[in-house]
């Protein structure tokens, strides 16, 4: 016992010291952006929670507005997950998700806001956050977590939307958009309410480079956007019916297709 308390008291000691110069470094010299923040990240998941903040702090006060993409998204999210005040937090993962779609961290920050939602319980933007990560991040590991919650919590979820006079969440998107013309006025969208989205890309040309190969199989794919986000979405067919859209899913799922019923055809907008 005694041997143990003396390698943890020496590793503090090293933690704090490391601590102490990096400090100092940054009143003096520009912090290295993606070694720092892996420093963070380190002293975070190590629990040094108090010294990893100041070192951000002092890494976001210098070198933050030189950063490059990657490591304003990384900050953003350490910034997130070190930060007590949850409703604070949510602030830098909103930002994530909005200023990144697509980033390396805006599903992880999709989920946590999910997270926040329901302590808040607010079921129906919790459920908001965790099909987003359903229908924009397909591929996320937080995919299965956020369908088990969907799952479990659908019965609670239609009741707070019935409670609101809303049962149908596609009317409230509507609303927002009521003095713009519909979809079947101006025909840039296929009538139906359900389709298969294949895919959601922040980038234009490997959307359409992902349509362009299952076009080339023999399936009738588009590109399109959604009217109030960021991404663009590569789907297939449109139908009246929900059953006939899940047998096209579970075709393109034995192809080895990553694929995702989505019932919001009337919001999308035609890519030019």
């Amino acid at each position: 016992m005694a041997s143990y308390f003396k390698v943890s008291e020496r590793s503090s000691l090293l933690i704090n010291v490391t601590v102490s110069v990096l400090l100092l470094m940054s009143c003096f010299i520009s912090l290295e952006g993606q070694g720092t923040l892996n420093i963070v990240d380190s002293l975070a998941s190590t629990g040094e929670v108090e010294s990893a903040r100041s070192i951000l702090q002092a890494w976001w006060d210098g070198d933050r507005q030189e950063a490059n993409r990657h490591d304003q998204q990384f900050s953003l999210w350490l910034r997130g997950i070190l930060t007590v005040d949850p409703q604070l937090a949510s602030l830098d993962f909103q930002r994530l998700v909005l200023s990144f779609p697509g980033g390396l961290y805006s599903d992880d920050a999709l989920s946590r806001l999910g997270l926040i939602s329901v302590a808040n319980n607010d079921l129906l933007r919790a459920s908001e956050y965790f099909r987003a990560i359903l229908l924009d991040y397909p591929r996320s590991p937080k995919r299965r977590s956020a369908e088990e919650w969907l799952e479990s919590n659908t019965q609670l979820v239609e009741e707070r939307e019935i409670g609101l006079g809303s049962p149908d969440p596609q009317k409230q998107v509507a609303v927002i958009y009521e003095n713009e013309p519909s979809t079947d006025e101006t025909g840039e969208a296929p009538l139906g309410r359900y389709a298969i989205q294949v895919g959601a890309f922040s980038s234009n040309d490997r959307a359409k480079a992902l349509a362009n190969t299952l076009s080339k199989k023999g399936f009738d794919v588009r590109v399109v956007g959604i009217r109030g986000t960021a991404l663009i979405r590569v789907r297939i067919g449109s139908f009246q019916e929900r059953t006939q859209a899940s047998i096209l899913m579970q075709n393109l799922i034995e192809i080895g297709q990553v694929a995702t019923l989505v019932d919001d055809v009337s919001l999308e907008v035609m890519d030019s």
